[in-house]
């Protein structure tokens, strides 16, 4: 298989309390440190970032 990101919907759902807005930033926010993972960026560099 190639490569993939998974983001666990349900999970971001629930954080956000079923806040549209706040889930929409937590899907982007996540996706985007997961991405950042794939590229190699460690923790640190994530947090940097504003992606921690």
């Amino acid at each position: 298989m190639p490569p993939q990101i998974v983001l666990f919907l349900e999970n971001l759902w629930n954080f956000a309390e079923g806040d549209e807005l706040v889930f929409c930033d937590e899907v982007r926010t996540t996706y985007l440190h997961e991405l950042g993972h794939f590229f190699g960026l460690g923790e640190d560099d994530l947090a940097d970032r504003g992606l921690d």
